[in-house]
């Protein structure tokens, strides 16, 4: 088994990779002591940055245990991949499946890439389990404002609030669909995609939110 040592990583849940630019002072970043690294063909690391994956269980055994962090519990299952052009870090839950995903500062991967260089390149055995719904170039601010407005979306349905929904929803379409097929079509619409036209909608949506919660933490205090 090759590592390398004192990395930073940043990993996110749900196979989110974001990149190392976009990390913020707040995110739980850890100090990796060392880390195996595995060098594998690009067709599996194009796999790795946009899809969950399965490894086997012969290569969750060999890599079990190899991580260990400063001041922190150690990742049971966790390694950096390359390709030599790209470097991702994976941690797998007990049956494989990638649950997390970090990039590399852009320093860190260049030295990663380096030490990689005389490895054998691994053919991991692996399989595809599901495409994950963040396209692969979305901003981290992208990504959640497109979380927030399908919470947002999802909770108006559990609610039955059938007005305030409309009014969002004509704010982008203008149809005459059921209420059903336009619920359907807003999820599916931002499940797969995001761009600037949903924007507005945010900033209505968090507007309107925060005023609410306004108006709830008032009628608190004069209860107290």
């Amino acid at each position: 088994m090759n590592y390398i040592y004192d990395v930073l990583l940043n990993f996110f849940p749900n196979n989110t990779l974001i990149e190392f630019y976009e990390w913020q002072e707040k995110d739980s970043i850890d100090h990796v002591k060392k880390i195996p690294i595995i060098r594998i063909p690009t067709k599996m690391m194009t796999s790795l940055l946009s899809l969950k994956i399965k490894v086997s269980n012969s290569f969750l055994q060999e890599i079990k245990d190899s991580t260990s962090i400063y001041n922190h519990r150690d990742l049971k299952y966790a390694t950096l991949f390359t390709d030599l052009n790209r470097v991702v870090a994976l941690e797998f839950d007990n049956t494989g499946i990638s649950i997390r995903k970090s990039s590399l500062l852009l320093d860190e991967e260049e030295e990663v890439i380096d030490e990689s260089k005389l490895l054998t390149q691994t053919n991991v055995d692996y399989e595809v389990i599901t495409e994950e719904s963040t396209p692969l170039f979305l901003t981290r601010d992208e990504i959640f404002k497109r979380d927030y407005l399908l919470k947002e979306f999802q909770l108006l349905n559990e609610k039955k609030d059938y007005a305030k929904f409309n009014f969002l929803y004509e704010e982008l379409f203008t149809d005459n669909f059921s209420y059903a097929k336009r619920y359907q079509k807003i999820i599916n619409l931002l499940s797969k995609e995001y761009s600037s036209k949903y924007d507005d909608l945010y900033e209505i949506v968090k507007i309107s939110n925060t005023k609410n919660r306004l108006h709830f933490s008032s009628l608190f205090s004069l209860h107290v």
